[in-house]
């Protein structure tokens, strides 16, 4: 018997061994399309290639395409990494623990590098203070905040409270008390580098430059063109990253967001011109056939501006046609005569302002704050709070069951 022993060990390890798990996903680029026919490759934590694969292939060179599978995988830590024909392809880090592991869809984007405040001293130095002010002398203790406001007027003060629509702070100079709507203010940050408080129109700024070209003035004078730019979201002493087609390694540059004082976009501007054209168009002619339904009566004007498609052609939808490219045109000579172009972050002193005002207009809140007249007492009506609160109803009474069962 002792002989068979080893034998049966052996059987035993094969038998008893994990089988292993399946890994599956797909591999699509940063704008969401798939990849198709790319180089998949497992690998362990020592980047050393365990299996490989390629995605799958589009059908009609349109549809499907970039998924992929691993069979067999004993539970630990991998990499998936995606050849995407680039410098930057997907690398993605996962781990299997007792089942199998299905990854989505993996995309080939650059994160942000992760910064933390580490070793500093307290004392009236400031970390971060990119507006020239004077320092409160034998003051170690208050934060010190920059209010900017649109048309980049800054105040250094110690703001004391935020209410809905005002903030609350102390003047360094006379130790005054004063507010500010936080309607005309652009935004606030503190002598660390964080925005304590951001406004829709430096938000919309952000979002409209995005992936956008153009160029980057700081505020030592230098001047830095880009084919690209991302604003990154967290409000804790936060970066802008440039892209660059013309460097052949496709090299991403990060800057601190209080080291620019102006980001003014290229040609691709035109195309948010003629967006904001169109729509103006389009809001113009609902505007003026709404008024002539509700002064006729009927729905005759609306069936005058379709196209007749029968011989011979009638109706007056030619104003359609034209009114929206006129609107169109005078929308591109107009951001080109307020130059809607250039766009300013954080002012070079306390006492220079930005060249325009930074306001940008939206239509949607500017509805939003006419209807708070009407909409403010129905929010606040009991039927509507007490729709709001049922979630809230139901935990208490979930609460008071457990109680009474406990006791």
């Amino acid at each position: 018997m002792k002989q068979f022993l080893p034998i049966l060990l052996f059987l035993a390890t094969i038998f008893g061994q994990d089988r292993g798990y399946t890994i599956s996903g797909e591999a699509a680029y940063a704008n969401g399309n798939l990849v198709s026919d790319a180089a998949v490759t497992l690998l362990d934590t020592t980047e050393k290639a365990i299996q490989k694969t390629r995605s799958s292939k589009k059908i009609f060179k349109k549809y499907g395409g970039g998924k992929f599978k691993f069979e067999n995988v004993p539970a630990g830590d991998y990499l998936i990494s995606v050849d995407l024909g680039t410098r930057t392809g997907i690398k993605k880090r996962i781990k299997i623990v007792n089942k199998n592991l299905d990854l989505g869809t993996i995309y080939n984007v650059v994160e942000f590098p992760k910064y933390s405040l580490t070793d500093y001293s307290d004392s009236t130095l400031v970390l971060m203070r990119r507006i020239p002010t004077t320092p409160v002398s034998g003051d170690s203790i208050n934060i010190r905040h920059i209010i900017v406001d649109l048309n980049g007027n800054a105040n250094t003060v110690a703001a004391d409270s935020f209410a809905r629509d005002s903030v609350y702070y102390t003047n360094f100079d006379n130790l005054t008390q004063d507010s500010s709507d936080l309607d005309k203010v652009y935004f606030i940050y503190n002598d660390y580098g964080v925005i304590i408080h951001q406004s829709r129109s430096m938000k919309d700024r952000m979002k409209e430059l995005q992936r956008r070209d153009g160029y980057l003035i700081f505020h030592n004078g230098d001047t830095l063109h880009f084919d690209n730019i991302f604003f990154e979201a967290v409000l804790n002493n936060p970066e802008v990253a440039t892209f660059h087609q013309k460097d052949s390694t496709i090299h991403t540059v990060y800057h601190s967001l209080f080291d620019i004082y102006k980001v003014k976009t290229g040609p691709s501007y035109v195309e948010n011109s003629v967006k904001k054209g169109f729509c103006n168009g389009v809001y113009t002619i609902g505007g003026l056939v709404t008024f002539q339904v509700l002064n006729k009566k009927s729905f005759s004007p609306v069936v005058d501006i379709l196209p007749d498609i029968n011989p011979p052609i009638k109706g007056n939808y030619g104003t359609v046609i034209t009114i929206i490219p006129l609107f169109t045109l005078g929308r591109i000579a107009y951001d080109w005569y307020k130059d809607k172009r250039s766009n300013y972050f954080v002012p070079k002193h306390e006492n220079e302002p930005f060249p325009g005002n930074m306001f940008v207009f939206s239509f949607s809140e500017w509805v939003w704050k006419k209807s708070q007249p009407i909409t403010k007492p129905i929010m606040n009506s009991k039927p509507v709070k007490w729709w709001k609160n049922r979630k809230l109803r139901k935990i208490q009474k979930r609460a008071a069951k457990l109680k009474s069962a406990s006791d």
